[in-house]
């Protein structure tokens, strides 16, 4: 991400980083494709073409978004793992992932919408997602190539269960989370791992 510019517009600055941070808002509130630069520039009291001393188009400021929900959601699985292992360790970064796509449906649709695009700076960000979840996977004994299978498979898992269109929000989701990290957690625990 390049450096913050500031743009005045009256006595008040508004710098990219702001910027960016009132996009994801909106899109979390109105949804991914209801995100207009118009809407972007009403929300911050700006006019439109003041956003583009900020950010070139609407594409580049979805990048930015999905750059801050890829920085975002590293913080939350690495905040959640911290001081847990085992099965302990696997709910609570499931959870944790559950909770924020609950918070941040906007977030979440321009973290999935860009994990097939050549972004270096995305791949970096989002390897501090992985690297919690493969610790934990390897403290149950397995190897690297299966530490890379199983973790595939819980992330599946996961974004099956928190994708849009399901509820998020009823007993019978968290239910179903916690019963399918018991399953993944049994069958880590059951030493039959499959390697590729």
């Amino acid at each position: 991400m390049s450096a913050p510019t500031r743009t005045r517009s009256g006595n008040q600055f508004l710098d990219r980083d702001t910027l960016i941070a009132v996009a994801a808002d909106l899109a979390d509130t109105n949804g991914w494709s209801e995100l207009t630069m118009s809407k972007v520039a009403e929300a911050v009291d700006r006019h439109v073409s003041s956003l583009y001393s900020h950010v070139d188009d609407l594409d580049a400021l979805r990048r930015d978004i999905a750059l801050l929900a890829v920085t975002e959601l590293g913080d939350v699985v690495r905040e959640a793992s911290i001081g847990r292992s085992g099965a302990d360790a696997l709910t609570a970064i499931a959870e944790a992932e559950r909770d924020f796509a609950r918070a941040h449906p906007g977030r979440m649709a321009a973290l999935r919408g860009h994990l097939g695009v050549d972004d270096p700076e995305f791949r970096t960000q989002a390897l501090r997602i992985a690297q919690p979840i493969r610790l934990v996977l390897g403290s149950f004994g397995l190897n690297e190539q299966q530490v890379a299978i199983a973790h595939r498979v819980f992330s599946a898992t996961v974004r099956g269960l928190i994708e849009p269109g399901t509820p998020l929000g009823t007993a019978d989701d968290d239910i179903a989370l916690q019963a399918s990290v018991t399953l993944f957690v049994t069958a880590l625990q059951s030493g039959n791992w499959p390697t590729l």
